[in-house]
């Protein structure tokens, strides 16, 4: 007897992605696609290098699934803030228009229904952290993007970054994972937990000024940047929402490993940032207490039910 399945995860073949973008797309010419590398354990979404008449775009093929907790407004929300970010002139990879106007297109796979959508590719090579001047133009396009985005509208709905979803969702799926063998590590998790959600409770208020809140990339890494000379163009914003200012520095301070570095590199940073925005007192101080915030999101991020990195890949507390 053959038993039909559940998949949790599939990689759609890039001959019949290759086929739905040329149909649903205006590039003219031949398109091709190929699947950039991938790591067995990544969670992150599938990308395909597109070519056409030429020139060169990215596919994202978005994931899907509960754990996500996302909605085709979700998606839509970050297109959006990425074509009005273009408009701003800000340096950024924006989604391409599709012959209907739109820019998100969907296709079923095994797991269900997937959205996709078509971006510029970005130039140059990959940011290096050794680099002060990049940091400093790094820092000077985050704090421009942060200010630009408080004139951003728009009618899709979109998850914010709130301590409830950083802190309280990510611990219940560290729970749900870790299990009773790992009491000891967890009650030092729920410990710094506890201990951030104070302090940043104390700092920060919905209602203080100065563009404290607002809507952030929530993911900045070295990774999803290249430079062209000291002009960077970012991408993968799949993690953009409404969230604090100060949490998304943490996390490009957290990604970059830049808290363990010279500190000269972590100063050129803030040195580029702050030439166009101040931080507050308080947001200044919350980067130190959102730090240990991004580290339990990100251990949460993997201990998802459905996720392919498997539960062992998770990083003890």
């Amino acid at each position: 007897m053959t038993n039909h399945i559940r998949v949790a995860r599939s990689f759609v073949a890039s001959d019949a992605l290759a086929s739905v973008i040329a149909k649903e797309y205006d590039l003219g010419g031949d398109v091709s696609c190929k699947l950039f590398s991938k790591l067995v354990r990544t969670q992150d979404n599938d990308h395909y290098l597109v070519t056409a008449n030429g020139s060169s775009y990215v596919a994202r093929v978005y994931q899907c699934g509960e754990p996500l907790d996302r909605t085709e407004s979700d998606y839509q929300f970050e297109l959006a803030w990425l074509t009005f970010l273009k408009d701003k002139n800000m340096p950024v990879s924006y989604p391409i228009a599709r012959k209907d106007g739109g820019f998100l297109g969907s296709v079923v796979a095994p797991e269900g229904l997937r959205y996709y959508a078509l971006f510029t590719i970005a130039k140059g090579e990959a940011m290096s952290l050794n680099n002060m001047e990049q940091l400093f133009q790094y820092g000077i396009k985050m704090a421009q993007i942060h200010e630009v985005s408080n004139q951003f509208e728009t009618e899709h709905k979109r998850f914010s970054m709130d301590l409830d979803y950083l802190l309280d969702d990510s611990i219940m799926r560290i729970q749900q994972s870790w299990g009773d063998d790992r009491a000891e590590e967890l009650e030092i998790l729920l410990t710094s937990a506890a201990e951030a959600r104070i302090e940043l409770e104390e700092l920060l208020s919905p209602d203080m000024g100065g563009n404290a809140w607002g809507v952030i990339g929530g993911d900045w890494h070295q990774g999803s940047v290249f430079f062209d000379g000291n002009d960077p163009t970012f991408f993968n914003f799949d993690l953009c929402g409404h969230g604090w200012r100060a949490y998304d520095i943490a996390t490009f301070l957290s990604n970059s490993a830049l808290v363990r570095s010279d500190t000269d590199l972590a100063e050129a940073f803030f040195a580029g940032y702050y030439s166009v925005r101040q931080l507050a007192a308080e947001e200044h101080a919350a980067i130190s207490p959102f730090l240990t915030v991004r580290r339990i999101w990100v251990m949460g991020t993997f201990a998802r039910e459905d996720g392919i990195a498997g539960h062992t890949f998770i990083a003890p507390a």
